[in-house]
């Protein structure tokens, strides 16, 4: 307790009073300079210095200091522009507070630090310089001090209401960060404070966006630890992108930035140091587009989560990256340049050219990272691929993407979901594609997926008229630098399981005339265990429409890595027509219908290459490593159609051409069939009016010269010898027949043929090369062929039945074998009562007469053994009468009158036998008999008016002898249909007549009727020719039906085709006339001649011979007599009869 009488004492002694007396002077001085003293010198001081450290005019409002409590404020502080005007640096207020340890610490102790409204001005100039970049040079030119961190300690410290100020000039930009706040609860280098955190909290508004960072630190300790929070909200990006390290010639035109990232940073001895970033980002409506304007990239909202990322260990963990409807453009210019990649090119070319300059660095760790989860949401990719020349405009859109678990890390499995829908122009689109529970693994480099699937696909391929395929085609790109060789091991990719749907190809082909469009529609497949691993196989199976009616359907297991293929093919209806342009110009026929069908296995099977040709040597080391496999089942081409372009005539057809059980090898080649059936098939063989065969001319030689199938005459031969062989390469001596010489030689593969069919078929002879016209008709076509085989010692035996011109039996039987390398052949033909009327046009043109009546019978038998041929030809001719002589060069010179008269017998018969025999290498026709008959009994009867006494018993009278025609024309009425009635009825009572048919013509009337019916012919070709065109199926000309609105359009092309002078206009054009106008100009200038007359009245003969046969008359009683041209009378008849008409006489 302090004893207030001594205090007492003590305060008033004298000692006391004197030493409190200058206390109290001191405090008072103290308090005179502090307070009025001390501020206006420091203010001189401040502004004279500042103003000379900083260049510029410096101002200071006030400056206060309280002595006693250590403080000191600075009011109105500004720096202005070296050249005034415009303030550089400034704040209304600086408070410090000193603590009175500093004098204990020898250091300085602020107990508090504000700063109040602080301003800041920073000017951007050109050429990279800004408004303190004076001071900043003058500071780095200073040298280098290296003293120690000074000791201090800075409390509370505060920034309140501060604000920067950037006025950017080369861009025109201005920004402003107001609204700074900061927080520092202290900061010291003193020892003792070392290990404590500094906190710092800083709050700003970034061009009215808010910022606020929060962090601690120890920036004096050791370990340096620090940490900082940044948190952003809103920030414009499109506003700094001109602040980028990297100058990109793009333009970013909006985007807005929100974050929520920490970054911590520590070192510490002997333990590698640590930059910690973590956190959020999100970047929302980013737009971005090149100079020129044209988009690059935007999305609505990027979300990136990062767990840790070591930025000095590299070291990175993302949890979650996110993008919502992103759509990047790319362009690949004429140049061949990726808009992508020359943005980035001068700045890795600097770069590049920095790193080869610098110093090498140390290696570095390798980069472990991981990615937790990634998405993308209705995402676009556009394309645009200009180095072709052509622009080609693709784009990949809603796009998404599910990615989990990815990772460099060995050992670690990545899952993804995918999908897209794909549109190049014309030619591709896909409305889905998507890939479903797909695994990656980076380290390992391989791929898995579940499920694949793409539907709703079409994709088009064009082939130009140069053979150019036009399709979807890669970016010429210009070399870029970077290794085109990857060391490292390949991929591996496997798919569980492949699905397409509704999916449909198109390839338009100009190259062939007329252009070609094949389609496949439909097309649906399922592709299980997919793999590029070799020796992986995958099942597949597939169904698809080719050109809409064609359905097929492929089933089985494929290996791609070799090829080993085993497939169920089952093909329907597969039309031909469409592919008629690939060999429409090959060929001088035209398939206007037919269809395959092909049900069976295909096995491919491809073997590994050989060490040598690995290695890219050519050649077989150690055995083939082509293709092997083969083919096993049934093909059928049905409804078969071919067209003689040569000739406009019908070619070709058939119901059904079937191969069964066949199998097809490869590798050795082998070819074997179990059954070929031809059904109602029709062949028509023609020898054009120049001596050519059809048969040698389906396929065009342009370059060769045409073969003329016309025979040479015995006479004729005899000359012939002279020729040098180059020209003529065998010819027949006289009294010889020639034998075709067959080359020797194995054949290419080994082929056996179980069984050959051949059912209803009929073959149509025409021969134009002799006048008037011969055609014949082989009907009714069966036979069979079984054992054909190539292997030697083996023997097929044939049979064949038909009908030679409807009315003549034909049968041939045989033992074969042609595909041997010794052909073996033992046949026997016999054909009877072949009407040789029908040959008159070779007997006038060969033998100088004609025909009147005959038949012939003909039995032939022809066999080769050992190279040797020995045949024997029996000909049997019955009634044979020639008419008049005919005037022919190439007719003969022997007597064939003679000849006829020493070869019939007293029936009028004529029996030869004609045996063949030589070898086959040299072979020679050798008459080795012929016996001379005699005509003992001769009678000829002319029977004169047989027909009334017919028609008084039967009904009708002399009008009998005759059936009229319509002119040109060679059907029969119903008129005439009365009474050939009646004739037949007459001729089946009396079993001993025999009725002799003679066709006559009238010269002008069926001259005119043979013009018209002409143009007829003319107009249904044309309308034939353009259903084909159409892809109509169509068949004989006469039956197609033209309407009377299609008439004059055709009449008009046939009008225009022909080859005479027509009316014309003005300007040189043929001129438009009406259809009757058209008909006589076109029957004006057409031409008909005997010969066609003549034609005309031998089918008025025939069309009445086959209604006669229909209606039960015997054909052998019916007899056809050559056609006569005029309208003269009947002998012995008055009647007036129609010169275009068919007369009868009965014999």
């Amino acid at each position: 307790m302090i004893d207030k009488v001594k205090l007492q004492t003590v305060l008033h002694s004298p000692k006391t009073r004197k030493y409190g007396l200058r206390f109290l002077v001191a405090f008072v001085l103290v308090g005179v300079v502090g307070f009025f003293v001390l501020p206006p010198l420091l203010k001189s001081v401040l502004l004279d210095q500042l103003s000379e450290a900083l260049h510029r005019p410096v101002a200071l409002k006030s400056v206060s200091i309280n002595p006693y409590a250590l403080s000191v404020t600075l009011e109105g502080f500004s720096v202005q522009e070296p050249e005034g005007g415009e303030q550089f640096v400034g704040f209304d207020s600086l408070y410090l507070n000193l603590e009175a340890a500093s004098i204990f610490r020898f250091a300085p102790v602020l107990r508090e630090v504000r700063l109040v409204n602080p301003k800041i001005r920073v000017v951007r100039l050109s050429g990279n310089r800004y408004n303190f970049t004076d001071l900043l040079d003058e500071f780095l030119a200073k040298p280098e001090n290296n003293d120690p961190t000074p000791s201090f300690s800075l409390n509370n410290i505060q920034v309140t209401g501060g604000n920067l100020e950037f006025d950017d000039r080369p861009v025109s930009e201005k920004h402003i960060v107001s609204d700074i706040n900061l927080t520092v609860p202290f900061v010291s280098s003193m020892a003792y404070a070392t290990e404590s955190f500094v906190e710092p909290a800083f709050s700003a508004h970034v061009n009215g966006a808010p910022m606020h960072i929060k962090g601690k630190s120890k920036p004096f300790a050791d370990s340096l630890e620090s940490e900082i929070a940044l948190d952003l909200a809103d920030l414009q990006v499109a506003q700094y992108f001109d602040y980028s390290p990297i100058k990109l010639p793009i333009k970013v035109l909006s985007g807005a930035l929100d974050t929520n990232i920490k970054l911590v940073f520590r070192q510490e001895k002997e333990v590698p140091s640590t930059l910690i970033l973590s956190g959020g980002a999100v970047l929302g409506g980013l737009k971005v587009d090149d100079l020129s304007g044209a988009p690059l990239l935007a999305f609505k909202k990027a979300e990136l989560a990062i767990g840790s990322a070591d930025l000095l260990n590299r070291k990175f963990v993302v949890d979650r990256f996110a993008v919502d409807s992103p759509e990047i453009h790319a362009r690949v210019s004429r140049q061949g340049d990726i808009n992508w990649l020359e943005y980035f090119r001068k700045e890795l070319a600097d770069s590049k050219q920095a790193a080869n300059t610098a110093k090498k660095p140390e290696v570095s760790a390798a980069i472990e990272w991981s990615l937790g989860e990634a998405s993308v949401a209705d995402g676009a990719v556009h394309w645009l691929d200009e180095s072709h020349g052509k622009p080609l405009n693709a784009s990949m859109e809603a796009i998404e993407l599910g990615l989990s678990n990815l990772t460099n890390k060995a050992g670690q499995t990545a899952a993804f979901d995918v999908s897209w829908r794909l549109l190049a122009q014309e030619w591709l689109k896909v409305d889905h594609f998507a890939v479903k529970g797909g695994l990656l693994d980076l380290a390992k480099r391989e791929v898995s997926v579940k499920e694949v699937l793409a539907k709703g696909a079409q994709s088009l391929f064009r082939r130009n008229a140069d053979g150019r395929i036009d399709w979807l085609q890669t970016p010429a790109l210009r070399i870029v630098e970077a290794s085109q060789n990857d060391a490292s091991v390949p991929w591996k990719l496997s798919v569980g399981k492949f699905v397409g749907d509704e999916i449909g190809l198109r390839f338009e082909d100009k190259a062939v005339s007329p252009a070609a469009i094949q389609t496949i529609d439909g097309l649906g497949f399922v592709a299980e265990n997919l793999s590029t691993e070799t020796g992986q196989t995958a099942k597949l199976a597939a169904h698809f429409k080719v050109n809409r009616r064609g359905e097929v359907a492929v089933g089985g297991t494929i290996a791609p890595f070799p090829l080993a293929a085993n497939l169920d093919l089952d093909i329907k209806t597969l039309e031909l027509l469409p592919l008629q342009p690939y060999f429409a110009e090959k060929l001088n026929i035209a398939v206007t219908k037919g269809v395959v069908t092909v049900g069976g296995n295909l096995q491919l099977s491809q073997e590994k290459p050989s060490k040598a040709n690995k290695a890219g040597k050519p050649g077989k080391v150690d055995g083939s490593h082509g293709l092997t496999g083969g083919f096993t089942g049934q093909v059928t081409i049905g409804d078969f159609y071919a067209v003689d372009k040569l000739n406009s005539a019908d070619f070709l057809h058939w119901k059904s051409l079937f191969f069964g059980k066949v199998d097809a090898r490869m590798g050795p080649d082998s070819l074997a069939v179990g059954e070929i059936a031809l059904s109602d098939f029709f062949a028509r063989v023609i020898i054009s009016p120049e001596g050519k065969l059809n048969l040698l001319q389906i396929v065009r030689k342009d370059d060769a010269p045409p073969l003329a199938v016309v025979p040479l005459l015995a006479d004729q031969a005899v000359k012939a010898k002279a020729v040098p062989e180059k020209t003529v390469a065998t010819a027949p001596a006289e009294g010889t027949a020639l034998a075709p010489v067959v080359p020797q030689g194995k054949p290419t593969m080994p082929i056996k043929i179980g069984k050959i069919t051949l059912q209803g078929g009929n073959v149509r002879f025409s021969d134009n090369f002799v006048k008037p016209n011969y055609t014949a008709n082989l009907k009714r076509v069966v036979g069979r062929v079984s054992g054909l085989s190539s292997e030697p010692g083996t023997v097929a035996n044939l049979e064949l039945r038909g009908n030679y011109d409807n009315v003549s039996p034909l049968n041939v039987t045989a033992q074969i074998n042609p595909l041997s390398a010794n052909p073996y052949l033992d046949l026997q033909a016999e054909v009877k009562g072949i009407e040789l009327t029908s040959f008159s046009s070779y007997s006038g043109k060969y033998a100088g007469y004609m025909i009147e009546k005959g038949k012939l019978s003909l039995f032939v038998k022809y066999k080769i053994e050992n190279s040797q041929l020995a045949a024997e030809n029996r000909v049997f001719i019955d009634q044979l009468t020639f008419g008049d002589r005919v005037d022919s060069p190439d007719a003969t010179g022997l007597p064939v009158s003679l000849a006829v008269a020493l070869l019939k017998n007293r029936n009028g018969e004529i029996d030869l036998n004609l045996p063949i025999s030589g070898s086959l290498n040299d072979p020679q026709f050798s008459i080795g008999g012929l016996v001379v008959k005699v005509i003992v009994n001769l009678f000829v009867k002319a029977v004169t008016s047989p027909f009334a006494l017919i028609g008084s018993l039967f009904g009708g009278g002399e009008e009998l002898s005759n059936v009229e025609f319509d002119y040109g024309r060679a059907a029969i009425g119903p008129e005439a249909e009365k009474r050939l009635d009646s004739l037949s009825r007459a001729l089946i009572d009396r079993p001993s007549l025999n009725l002799e048919v003679e066709g006559r013509v009238d010269f002008e009337h069926d001259r005119e009727g043979l013009k018209k019916a002409r143009i007829d012919r003319k107009v249904r070709a044309l309308k034939r020719e353009d259903l084909t065109k159409k892809g109509v199926e169509s068949e004989d000309a006469e039956k197609v039906v033209v309407s009377d609105e299609e008439y004059p359009v055709l009449l008009e092309r046939v009008y225009k085709a022909e080859k005479f002078p027509k009316p014309r206009n003005m300007i040189g054009l043929v001129k438009s006339l009406p259809v009757d106008e058209m008909e006589k100009l076109i029957v004006t200038n057409s031409v008909v001649d005997d010969e066609d007359l003549l034609a005309l009245g031998e089918r008025r003969a025939k069309a009445v011979r086959d209604w006669m046969v229909a209606h039960q008359v015997p054909v052998e009683r019916v007899f056809l007599l050559p056609t006569k041209l005029g309208g003269d009378a009947k002998p012995g008849s008055e009647q007036k009869l129609k010169s275009s008409r068919v007369d009868f006489t009965l014999k």
